[in-house]
């Protein structure tokens, strides 16, 4: 492969397992803005030769014009950050921000978003198991005695409701389409429209929102059990009403990035060996 310098440019802790996988295919692989010791402001400049691949995090920014580096003092600007690249690096992120992709294009510097539908998939299994050791943390029961209702039938959705199903658990699903519902109902569920979870509210221990939209509203909120929790792993503009629940005093646990917290370890590797996969499929045509 003619790249074989990776630089690892922020992140969470995936980065940091990213970089063990990729050195251990016996390729080069630097940091930089992944702990502060990183962050000298000449540094990057002599990490980035010809042909260095990448690697930015997932998501790519969350202010649109800054790499996302949570364990750095320091930002790093996409305008900087292009000025140091040509033609012969390749760019790999998750979630490009349009105004980054047009900085890449105005100079030909090739970029793939390694965050397609095949990693999404994969994806949504981990923040699955993220869940499990959630709902772990905050119950006081042995998990097949609770009742869960999960909001939604996605990607995210269904591993979740398939892992609880493995542990025996009593699963409803609340969804729109009536594919979604017969869907679940195939998979050992119950399912219901959303319309109808505030009738059923006050019988879960734990309701799951995967729906970025607010499909958890006051209605609901004020008929759930006191001590019910609600995990809300959707992204903005989520899907609980925030001020509802305080107003009913429900406990509200939001649990975003969950693989990069709980299972960094083979999150990374999964971007690893997504990005591998890329990069000698356009080796090879």
């Amino acid at each position: 492969m003619k790249n074989t310098n990776f630089v690892i440019i922020g992140g969470d802790k995936r980065q940091k397992f990213l970089k063990e996988y990729i050195a251990s295919l016996g390729y080069g692989a630097q940091s930089y803005g992944l702990y502060d010791w990183d962050d000298t402001s000449e540094r990057l400049k002599t990490l980035i030769t010809p042909n260095t691949v990448i690697i930015l995090p997932l998501p790519v920014s969350k202010t649109g014009k800054t790499v996302f580096m949570p364990f750095s003092k320091r930002e790093l600007l996409f305008s900087r950050l292009v000025g140091l690249l040509n033609e012969t690096n390749v760019v790999f992120g998750g979630m490009f921000p349009e105004d980054f992709k047009i900085m890449l294009n105005e100079k030909n510097i090739p970029f793939y978003d390694y965050y397609d539908s095949e990693f999404i998939d994969l994806n949504a299994y981990l923040t699955a198991f993220g869940t499990l050791k959630i709902i772990l943390e905050h119950i006081d029961f042995a998990i097949p005695e609770g009742k869960f209702a999960i909001t939604g039938f996605g990607r995210v959705g269904r591993e979740v409701s398939f892992v609880l199903k493995a542990l025996s658990c009593d699963v409803t699903v609340f969804a729109r389409s009536a594919d979604a519902i017969a869907n679940a109902k195939l998979h050992g569920c119950k399912a219901e429209k959303f319309n109808e979870l505030s009738k059923y509210a006050d019988s879960f221990d734990i309701i799951i929102n995967t729906v970025p939209q607010k499909v958890i509203d006051e209605k609901v909120l004020k008929s759930v059990k006191p001590d019910c929790k609600i995990i809300e792993l959707a992204s903005s503009p989520f899907g609980v009403d925030e001020k509802s629940a305080e107003k009913h005093s429900v406990n509200v646990i939001k649990a975003p990035g969950l693989p990069g917290k709980y299972t960094a370890k083979t999150a990374g590797e999964l971007i690893g060996k997504k990005i591998m996969k890329i990069l000698q499929k356009e080796e090879h045509g």
